[in-house]
């Protein structure tokens, strides 16, 4: 099970101050005589974040602990999360990539080495910003076609990486209810058969990515069903 521990602000700001209190975080009992990892570089996408290091040069080292606070954290919260999110097993691995990540959020990441129950100081801290929505599909229409029925048409996204739609629905302005995924890129309608005559309906059309990332929603089309 992964650990939790709580950090105040003070200690996160000396964290990203100073490279923190080593043991405010520990999974491990300290070893200051382990080597620290002060050079990872990182890449970001919609939802990932990959990070590349050069292999510390140290014998015995079992491999290396990575750290993450929860998204967002130094802006919303005053207590700070920080989870152990992976260890990488092996001391000549320089590769690892952080998944399942929300857009457009920040989210601050430390790194110690290992060796045995022992864990090295905490390294480099490194802040990151997952890229935002990406453009949402550029036409989107409605139709009643009968009494309990509604066609919804639009274009296919210019994203070749988009693998589907959500469809989402307000009825009477309620609050948005996702009712359907539309498979394909270059599947562009949905019929909606649950419609009653004397309801307002308003849809909106999201594309998502193969990495889960997602669109800007369309824009809306409202429609009072007669």
């Amino acid at each position: 099970m992964k650990k939790l521990t709580l950090i105040s602000l003070t200690a996160i700001s000396l964290l990203l101050l100073n490279g923190c209190n080593p043991a405010a975080m520990m999974n491990h009992q300290l070893d200051p005589n382990l080597p620290k990892l002060n050079n990872v570089k990182a890449v970001t996408s919609n939802t990932s974040v990959a990070f590349e290091w050069q292999p510390v040069a140290a014998k015995h080292l079992d491999g290396i602990n990575i750290y993450r606070t929860v998204k967002d954290a130094y802006v919303n919260s005053p207590q700070k999360e920080l989870t152990k999110v992976a260890t990488v097993n092996s001391p000549f691995a320089s590769h690892y990539v952080d998944t399942g990540l929300a857009q457009n959020s920040a989210y601050t990441y430390t790194f110690t080495t290992i060796r045995g129950g022992f864990e090295s100081a905490h390294g480099q801290v490194i802040a990151v910003k997952t890229k935002p929505p990406f453009e949402a599909i550029t036409f989107f229409q409605g139709f009643q076609k009968a009494s309990n029925t509604i066609k919804l048409i639009w274009r296919p996204h210019s994203n070749k990486l988009v693998k589907m739609y959500k469809v989402e629905k307000s009825i009477n302005g309620e609050k948005w209810k996702w009712i359907a995924s539309v498979k394909n890129r270059m599947m562009s309608e949905y019929i909606d058969t649950y419609v009653a005559p004397g309801f307002n309906y308003t849809y909106r059309v999201i594309a998502v990515g193969y990495d889960d990332s997602i669109s800007k929603p369309s824009n809306v089309v409202s429609i009072h069903a007669r």
